[in-house]
């Protein structure tokens, strides 16, 4: 029998251990576990004060109906933006802190926090931009980057008339996710590859309010 180099195992064994994760920190589409809001957000550039909204939550239930889904959701802590034609949007929130520590679905202790985006082009131009790569600020005072494994491929150039959907998952370093009242996310796009000196940029930086 002909044996794999051990750089090949070693990379089934990642796959293996990204695709286990994906499946337990899937967000669902559909949850009771809602954040009152009673504003919406908005954002302007990064020269610009950055936007908040004003999101409250009642009675917010740390279970859920699937007893298998790990997450807390803040449904209507929401946000969107329209640039250039390129639309944007945040469409809910969710924090745990039973989630897959180092990618083993066995060890759930680790502390997450990830966010279901849409991103629609309704231009014929092409844009790019990296919200996959997203840097996390919380009112625990976590700084991180998003999690590229766990993430769906939602960066790079989005061409003509294209919709991308997908979550993005930050891993705490600290942990206590149930214990966010706020969160900020950061990240930006641009018109084309980004490296012309007419193309326009926009550097988001969008706080939403979870309690």
């Amino acid at each position: 029998m002909q044996k794999l180099p051990i750089f090949t195992v070693i990379a089934l064994s990642v796959v293996l251990l990204v695709g286990c994760g994906n499946e337990v920190t899937n967000i669902k589409d559909d949850n009771p576990t809602e954040a009152k809001m009673e504003s919406n957000s908005n954002v302007d550039s990064v020269t610009s004060t950055e936007s908040e909204g004003t999101t409250t939550t009642e009675n917010v239930s740390e279970e859920t109906e699937n007893s298998d889904d790990i997450w807390t959701y803040y449904n209507d802590a929401t946000w969107s933006d329209d640039f250039n034609g390129v639309v944007t949007t945040i469409e809910k929130v969710v924090v745990s802190d039973k989630a897959p520590k180092d990618g083993d679905t066995e060890d759930l202790t680790a502390s997450a926090v990830g966010i279901k985006m849409n991103i629609e082009n309704t231009t014929d131009k092409i844009f790019t931009t990296y919200p996959d790569q997203a840097e996390l600020i919380t009112s625990t005072g976590e700084q991180v980057d998003a999690n590229m494994w766990l993430s769906d491929n939602l960066g790079g150039e989005i061409e003509e008339g294209v919709i991308k959907e997908g979550n993005v998952i930050w891993f705490l370093d600290r942990g206590n996710a149930e214990d966010i009242e706020w969160v900020k996310i950061k990240w930006y796009i641009t018109e084309g590859d980004g490296f012309g000196s007419n193309d326009q940029r926009e550097e988001y930086s969008v706080k939403l309010q979870l309690k």
